[in-house]
């Protein structure tokens, strides 16, 4: 945290006033002398000593004072002592004079500014003389809330620097000394530093012109050893929460225990994801220096917030947003850092905690950058920083104005559940956490309204604003094209061009749409012919699979309609007597049947093959029935041929003589 100069600064050199009444003296002086108001110029060779392990910066003054008045009139002047303001949170005061005698020292009142101590002079000063004291005190930290801007303690020492003199008295010096093992960082201020062997870290001004006009704000801190923490534990809904602060610190243990105990479960129901994904969250105190300068970060590895010391509500709320806006809801730094810090401001101003949210002032205004040029890796301090997170905020809150807390509830519902803008159910993921583009994709299509005017102001550099034209071309033609389905759902290609942005592929396959729906009727109409009807598969691969898929089944189809057709056209073309021939032993009536019924349902395959078959035997029916009967007349003419050859081959063969029986014959004689 850098304090500003107009509010931190309080130690102010005061110009040296006459406290007491003027003393008269008559008599033996042989002049009138008189107690004087002004005319008193002094400076201070001032060292500030950092004594962490007392909770005190030690503050030394050599004082050197000069009377610059002028006698006159008869009259002696002199100043009975010194009059000093000094800071609001000082204590235990010591002055010595030259010679190292005690001073007394009064406090004569106390000012916005500081408080207002005199310390007399051993002796009057008179006109033209000079003296010296030493005044001595200790800056404490006098407690109070963890965001005021003073803390000397063992581990963070902040604090302002001043010179003492009068205005426009040269002479001044100011040294500022700080133990070892600290680290130092002046805020504001323009001082030389060193490093004693010691390891001390001194700053020194170099004698100074005007005391008045010196002002710093150192800023230390040192590594805090673990045991030096101590350890606080609660519940958060069905979160565990550890606390992790420094043993001289209690207060900010109490003031982040407090605030996210009232602001957790406002932030937790306005985001409507209910508890964070995790179950323990650890918060640690750390110094700005420790956090690479900023008040708070979240680590979403190790569950770790670690906030700043002076723990401001804002602050304490925004890290703990961050348990949702960590990258894995949204990848882009803005839309995390915008809506952690939007709903932390609603859960103060709801809780009525004090709000300290970034504001754009016009300087800011003037370092703008595009949301989109916001790397990772900022430099806290800057000015074009300290525009970028007031931006962010300020885009969310137009953001939230458009779509409503309920509307951004169903967006991060969405975003959470890792499905594309343009998906109807699960069956289209996101590709990841919700960048510029799909939550804008995300805000459209949940909530109807538009969000150009908003990205172009805010969020897009100059070369993605074209693309907002391009999208909303497409989404024109999207829409339309959505409108006049029928009663079919735009498939996935389409969809996941438009939510990848590939607006130019969108729009080709948005065009081939009317392609499909053309054939589809041409398929309803032809079907009707064919005495079937159409499949409900062209549909399903149009909204499951895309548009380049459903033509290609369109074709299909129209080619087995095409096949049934031709195979009814053979039936009505094969009417002659050879035909009954040619289909004895086949049944094509019952292969068209079969072919319509297996169209209708889809089988496309089988609907060609039977067709085909059909049509086969269909056309070559007679044909082959004239083959047939062919044939048969030749197979008949043969045997009639075979028969006729037997009987002439019979008819031509010689006789043969009738063979006698032996023993049935009488035998015959024979004489010796």
């Amino acid at each position: 945290m850098v304090p500003d100069r107009g509010r931190f600064v309080r130690v102010l050199a005061a110009a040296a006033l006459m406290a007491g009444a003027a003393a008269l003296l008559r008599g033996a002086a042989p002049a009138p002398v008189v107690a004087v108001q002004s005319g008193l110029s002094y400076y201070s060779v001032a060292t500030w000593t950092v004594e962490p392990t007392l909770g005190s910066v030690h503050v030394d003054l050599q004082i050197t004072a000069t009377s610059d008045t002028v006698n006159s009139g008869g009259r002696r002047y002199f100043f009975p002592g010194l009059q000093l303001t000094l800071p609001l949170s000082t204590a235990d005061y010591a002055a010595f004079d030259n010679k190292g005698q005690s001073l007394p020292v009064s406090v004569t009142a106390g000012e916005p500014s500081g408080v207002v101590v005199y310390v007399p002079f051993r002796q009057r000063l008179y006109s033209g003389q000079s003296t010296s004291l030493d005044l001595g005190f200790d800056l404490v930290d006098l407690g109070g809330s963890t965001d005021r801007d003073l803390r000397i303690g063992q581990d963070i020492v902040s604090f302002p620097v001043s010179a003492f003199g009068s205005v426009g008295t040269p002479g001044g010096l100011v040294t500022v000394v700080f133990p070892a093992g600290y680290v130092v960082q002046e805020q504001f201020g323009d001082l030389t530093s060193s490093v004693t062997t010691a390891g001390e870290t001194i700053f020194s001004s170099g004698p100074v012109s005007d005391s008045t006009a010196l002002n710093a704000w150192f800023a230390a801190s040192r590594t805090t050893p673990a045991a030096d923490f101590n350890v606080e534990q609660f519940t958060l809904g069905s979160l565990d929460v550890t606390l992790r602060y420094w043993s001289d610190d209690p207060g900010w243990a109490a003031q982040v225990a407090r605030v996210l105990q009232i602001g957790y479960p406002v932030i937790r129901d306005m985001i409507g994801l209910g508890d964070p994904t995790i179950r323990t969250l650890t918060v640690e105190e750390a110094t700005t220096q420790g956090i690479d300068g900023f008040s708070g970060d979240y680590d979403p590895a190790a569950s770790l917030a670690r906030i700043s010391y002076f723990a401001d509500p804002l602050v304490i709320l925004h890290e703990a947003a961050h348990m949702w806006f960590n990258g894995d809801l949204a990848s882009d730094r803005w839309i995390e850092e915008g809506f952690a810090s939007y709903y932390a401001e609603q859960a103060v101003l709801q809780t009525g905690l004090p709000d300290h949210a970034p504001a754009l002032s016009p300087s800011l205004m003037k370092a703008a950058i595009p949301l989109n040029d916001w790397t990772s890796a900022g430099t806290p301090g800057t000015a074009t920083e300290a525009y970028l997170y007031g931006a962010s905020l300020e885009a969310a809150r137009r953001i939230v104005a458009v779509a409503g807390v309920d509307g951004m509830r169903q967006v991060w519902a969405q975003a959470r559940a890792g499905t594309a803008a343009y998906a109807r159910s699960a069956d289209l993921a996101s590709g990841g956490a919700a960048d510029w583009r799909s939550l804008l994709d995300y805000l459209e299509q949940t909530t109807g309204r538009s969000y150009t005017a908003i990205w172009q102001q805010w969020v897009v550099t100059s070369a993605q604003g074209a693309l907002l034209g391009d999208r909303d071309s497409a989404r024109a033609d999207f829409s339309a094209t959505a409108a006049a389905d029928g009663g079919w759902f735009l498939g996935p290609d389409i969809r996941e061009a438009m939510s990848s942005w590939q607006f130019s592929t969108a729009t080709a396959l948005l065009s081939q749409v009317s392609q499909v729906k053309a054939l589809r009727q041409q398929i309803d109409a032809a079907a009707v012919s064919e005495s079937t009807t159409a499949p409900a598969s062209l549909q399903r691969i149009f909204e499951t699979v895309g548009v380049r898929a459903a033509l290609t089944e369109a074709q299909y189809e129209t080619t087995a309609l095409d096949d049934l057709s031709a195979a009814r056209q053979a039936k009505a073309d094969s009417k002659s007597a050879a035909r009954a021939v040619g289909l004895l032993g086949t049944d094509p009536d019952a292969d068209l049947t079969a072919a319509r019924k297996a169209f209708a349902a889809g089988d496309i395959g089988r609907a060609v093959s039977l067709a085909e078959s059909a049509r086969s035997a269909w056309a070559g029916a007679r044909t082959v029935g004239q083959i047939r009967i062919l044939g048969a007349a030749a197979g008949a003419a043969g045997v009639l041929l075979l028969l006729a050859l037997y009987v002439w081959t019979r008819s031509a063969r010689p006789k043969e003589k009738v063979p006698v029986d032996v023993e049935s014959a009488p035998a015959e004689r024979h004489d010796a």
